[in-house]
């Protein structure tokens, strides 16, 4: 065997050894991960989040999210999921809490309150971008996705299906027109018209206000000058309750505000209409199966 050859088959013999001792060796003990919480989610039943003096309140009642500040709604589970996913966050680094304006924890950008626990986000750490938050009276660094995950409006929170599954109606009552569930059929009484409905369209614009889901949620206070009242809408329930709508509108859209709620599901224009007006849906129109 020549000098070379020698040369690197002991090279091959020294990279080999290298590579399995890297594969096999046990990871070091001085690489931690601090869990910044131990409760489970399935554990939380109250959930606050307090931005620059702000406040949203909700409350899980029945397996199922409410608003209760400042408005009450039901809310979009997918979003409180969302915010609860903190809980089962590990970071790489935990520090005393300790000088906290050094982390920007002496007075948070945001709090959250799960349960009693409390969650402070402060600054973020300039050579990893991550956000420094303070829990269990200590400081850790997460990713900053988890204070993207909490809404700077209430509105963001809000359920944006028009009627719960719970809220089954049985009437509709409009200036020009009511429908009314009687007789296990589907009645309608229009004002100034000679036209009828068939009992599949009638069906479909049920449907529609059962599945219907707003593209923004807009809080009464929030409402421009642009919106003008024009109609009203009384819905019974099946329960006995009752759902009073205020119709407002504008050049784009249709907006139907809760009036003993506060806020409002806005929706574009035809959408809108369709839900205001059965006869606005196309007789040729493909129908859902019953």
């Amino acid at each position: 065997m020549t000098h070379h050859a020698r040369l690197n088959l002991v090279m091959f013999i020294t990279i080999a050894g290298l590579a399995v001792f890297l594969y096999f060796r046990p990871q070091s003990s001085d690489i931690h991960k601090y869990p910044l919480s131990t409760s489970s989610i399935e554990a939380v039943q109250n959930l606050r989040i307090v931005r620059q003096q702000q406040e949203i309140a909700l409350k899980q009642l029945d397996n199922h999210w409410y608003l209760v500040k400042p408005v009450q709604a039901r809310a979009d589970e997918r979003k409180i999921a969302e915010i609860l996913e903190i809980l089962t966050v590990y970071s790489n680094q935990r520090l005393p809490l300790e000088d906290l304006e050094r982390f920007g924890l002496d007075q948070p950008n945001v709090r959250l309150y799960l349960n009693d626990e409390y969650f402070g986000f402060g600054g973020f750490a300039p050579t990893t971008n991550q956000q420094y938050v303070a829990t269990s009276d200590q400081v850790y660094l997460i990713s900053p996705r988890y204070v993207l995950a909490l809404p700077s409006n209430v509105s963001d929170l809000i359920n944006p299906q028009l009627l719960a599954s719970n809220e089954i109606p049985v009437k509709f009552e409009l200036n020009h027109l009511t429908v009314e569930f009687q007789n296990e059929n589907w009645r309608i009484t229009v004002q100034h018209s000679d036209e009828a409905l068939d009992e599949g369209t009638i069906k479909h614009w049920i449907q529609l206000w059962q599945t219907a889901q707003a593209r923004e949620l807009i809080l009464e206070q929030a409402l421009g000058p642009d919106f003008v009242v024009n109609d009203s809408i009384k819905i019974a329930l099946q329960n006995g309750q009752e759902i009073n709508l205020r119709i407002l509108q504008n050049e784009f859209s249709v907006l139907l505000l809760r009036v003993n709620d506060g806020f409002g599901y806005q929706f574009p224009i035809d959408a809108g209409q369709q839900l205001l007006d059965p006869y606005r849906i196309k007789s040729n129109q493909i129908l859902p199966e019953n």
